[in-house]
């Protein structure tokens, strides 16, 4: 788990609490929500702790931009009475609850244990799955005789991943499942199977999820025009760039941009508050 709170006695009460014997491995603390950031995309952890209301980047918006990255991600927020209009939409974004402040420890401590029993009933329910998904394959190849050997697997995630690093390197211009095909010396029909039977997801979209992601990242600065981010992450069309963020994101990439941006005004009103 990770700690986000912008004031320094909070964060250091609640660093002090026995995460351990719940459980739990704390590890990080973030002073605002850029650092939070940071501190996600670098641990990736179980949980997240987090004032409401942080400078840089409030938890609400730290919640909905880490959703398209890490979705697994449980989220606890702690908040103030004149708040709970927050913490509300906090829980409709899929939070598993909220503290009130002034914290109290057992208050912390009995949300936290929520989200941990969410973590496991996860990890078990993904553990079910894979297994039955490996159990399905194995019947599968059995019958047709085709059983594939280790070595063979580990041939193709090899190949996953070279066409995943050429996804990381070019997205921002024009690609094809062809072209990288060509690059890698392989027949295209042949590429495009391969990458769908471990991945799940189509060649493009895949390449327009990782674009988009991308795209996320840029919307958090305000000095970059919404047709230029477009054009950086490789969509020339600035509309229908528009029209595939909200396809998978549920907003325009002004909506978001304003969601990121809209309370900084209210940010310098709860530091007063607080």
């Amino acid at each position: 788990m990770i700690i986000a709170d912008d004031e320094h006695i909070t964060r250091m009460g609640l660093q002090t609490l026995d995460w351990e014997e719940e459980g739990f491995e704390l590890a990080g603390l973030g002073a605002n929500g850029l650092e939070a950031l940071a501190l996600i995309r670098n641990v990736k952890p179980d949980l997240v702790l987090t004032d409401i209301k942080m400078p840089g980047l409030d938890g609400l918006a730290l919640m909905a931009l880490m959703q398209a990255e890490l979705p697994a991600i449980k989220w606890v927020f702690i908040t103030a009475y004149h708040q709970l209009d927050y913490a509300m939409a906090a829980i409709k974004l899929g939070a598993v609850g909220f503290v009130l402040k002034p914290t109290d420890p057992d208050e912390i401590m009995a949300a936290c244990r929520k989200a941990k029993q969410a973590i496991e009933e996860d990890r078990q329910r993904e553990a079910v799955e894979l297994g039955l998904r490996h159990q399905l394959k194995e019947y599968s190849f059995t019958l047709q005789g085709m059983l594939v050997p280790d070595h063979e697997v580990s041939k193709h995630n090899e190949v996953i991943a070279l066409i995943m690093d050429e996804i990381e390197l070019n997205y921002q211009h024009e690609m094809t499942i062809a072209k990288v095909a060509d690059k890698l010396h392989y027949h295209p029909d042949y590429l495009s199977r391969l990458f769908k039977k471990e991945t799940g997801e189509n060649f493009s979209d895949t390449l327009t999820r990782i674009r988009l992601q991308k795209a996320m990242d840029m919307l958090a600065d305000p000095q970059i025009k919404v047709f230029e981010i477009a054009s950086q992450v490789g969509i020339r069309d600035a509309r229908y760039f528009g029209q595939l963020f909200k396809k998978y994101f549920g907003q325009t990439p002004n909506d978001f941009r304003k969601m990121l941006f809209v309370r900084s005004d209210e940010r310098g009103d709860a530091q007063n508050d607080k």
